[in-house]
């Protein structure tokens, strides 16, 4: 029989016998207190999960609404900059440049209509008539970079470009191009063609330190945006691809030359001009054969997307 050790008064040893149900009071001690450890540890896992899930659904939250947020207020307000022009300045200033940028808003009522068709054809033909994102020229990049064996051709659309310009950074990560795509769903809905592209005249590069097509045309041509005329427009346009590299002014560019090509290519095909019109922004008449023109056009377009 299992005995309990004791000592009586007098500090002699005497054995007693163990009841039989204390054996079962130790075990279930014992399983007490490993339940009550057990339920402590699970419970004080659900805290921490519900308070790390409940931040992950913060954040989410954030995430997905934030863009909304950022892309609702540009209806009715103007950025004093875009992230682009943000992060040029302190380019400007790392490299110990002049980190001032001219830029004047300009509302799209007051922009020339020669500009506005003149850009459009040249960074965007079908703006009007996609969704934000052009399918037929994202395969028609991937073909030919697929040809090239290298990145040479990009398909972005002037809202494409926006989001890119106000919102995010340089780099070429899936998750940036994940927001563009974010960002360019977000505008065509809340904003509308006409304000994106009124947003997109006024905050696009026009020179090294040059944002916005009211100060190009005072800087290039010495009066506002409103008066410029078709040839000068065409020429404004003309540098979107390259604003830094090219002055509208250069009367020997072989590159402006072959970005008016485009330009007025375009601008025919859509009737925009006529043959007239065609002559003085090219120095000669369009080719009559429409399939002649639409290849000339697609040929030439590759030097805007090789520059994005």
């Amino acid at each position: 029989m299992i005995q309990n050790i004791a000592i009586d008064k007098n500090g002699l040893l005497f054995y007693t016998p163990m009841k039989k149900t204390q054996p079962l009071k130790i075990v279930l001690l014992v399983l007490k207190i490993l339940w009550i450890t057990v339920k402590t540890i699970v419970l004080t896992y659900a805290v921490l999960f519900s308070v790390a899930g409940t931040i992950a659904l913060i954040t989410a939250y954030k995430y997905v609404t934030t863009p909304i947020r950022e892309v609702k207020w540009l209806k009715t307000n103007n950025p004093v900059e875009t992230a682009y022009m943000a992060s040029y300045r302190k380019e400007l200033r790392d490299s110990s440049h002049n980190d001032t940028l001219h830029h004047t808003f300009l509302p799209i009522d007051s922009i020339s209509p020669h500009l506005k068709s003149a850009v459009l054809a040249a960074e965007d033909d079908g703006f009007y008539t996609h969704p934000g994102f052009d399918i037929e020229a994202i395969l028609a990049a991937y073909e030919y970079n697929k040809v090239k064996g290298k990145m040479k051709r990009g398909a972005s659309t002037i809202t494409q470009q926006l989001a890119k310009n106000l919102f995010l950074d340089d780099s070429r990560s899936f998750e940036r191009k994940v927001k563009e795509l974010a960002y360019t769903v977000l505008m065509e809905k809340y904003l509308g063609k006409d304000r994106i592209l009124e947003l997109y005249l006024n905050y696009a590069q026009w020179g090294k330190n040059i944002f916005g097509c009211q100060a190009a045309s005072k800087q290039f041509y010495k009066k506002p945006a409103s008066a410029l005329n078709r040839i000068e427009s065409a020429r404004m346009a003309a540098v979107l691809a390259m604003p830094t590299r090219v002055s509208p002014t250069n009367t020997h560019s072989t590159f402006i030359t072959r970005r008016i090509a485009v330009i007025a290519n375009n601008l025919y095909l859509h009737h925009a001009i006529d043959d007239s019109g065609f002559f003085n922004l090219t120095g000669y008449f369009p080719a009559k054969d429409s399939s002649e023109t639409e290849s000339s056009t697609a040929d030439t377009s590759s030097v805007r997307m090789e520059n994005q």
